[in-house]
């Protein structure tokens, strides 16, 4: 956290500014969005749902009000997409070893549903499957993602056209043309 945020063996619970009810449903409202941005990003449930974890504390430490959803929406999403980069440029990212690397692991780790699309979404250049995900499942428009991916909306529209061409070659036996023509 930041110098004027907490520091380490605070507790955070006494700097949440919401009631209990107010929480729980905010971070019913955000959990699932944030937790998807954060597997796109990792590409691991357990990774992911640290991100999620402090995504949520900072919302819930930091009252802010909004017009509207949408500008709420918003911010949740920026905040979640600076912590994963915030993730991919720390120690623990660059110097960790994955468990299938690691001899003496030998634990199973379930992943989330394994489904030919999802195999293939995740099969992406990182930044085709960033802006792949923010459009067609966030719903989010190409100057809206190039705001969120810092560049510019031509590149997100060269990303999702040759994430979408990929995902056609991929899965072009699978689902046909209709369902990659969007």
């Amino acid at each position: 956290m930041s110098r004027t945020g907490p520091s380490k063996g605070d507790d955070i619970t006494e700097q949440i500014l919401y009631s209990h009810q107010e929480a729980e449903a905010l971070v019913e409202r955000w959990s699932d969005t944030v937790l998807r941005i954060a597997w796109t990003w990792t590409g691991s449930i357990h990774d992911a749902q640290d991100i999620c974890q402090i995504v949520l504390l900072k919302l819930l430490t930091n009252r802010r009000c909004f017009s509207e959803e949408r500008l709420e929406r918003a911010w949740v999403i920026r905040v979640a997409v600076n912590c994963c980069k915030d993730w991919k440029k720390s120690a623990w990212f660059r110097k960790r070893v994955s468990l299938d690397a690691a001899a003496d692991a030998a634990v199973y780790l379930p992943e989330p549903e394994d489904t030919p699309v999802l195999r293939a979404v995740q099969s992406l250049p990182e930044r085709y499957r960033q802006a792949v995900y923010l459009r067609y499942y966030e719903e989010y428009e190409p100057a809206e993602i190039a705001e969120l991916m810092g560049c510019k909306a031509t590149q997100v529209s060269t990303y999702l056209y040759r994430g979408k061409a990929k995902l056609r070659t991929m899965l072009g036996g699978i689902y046909g043309e209709e369902c990659l023509s969007k």
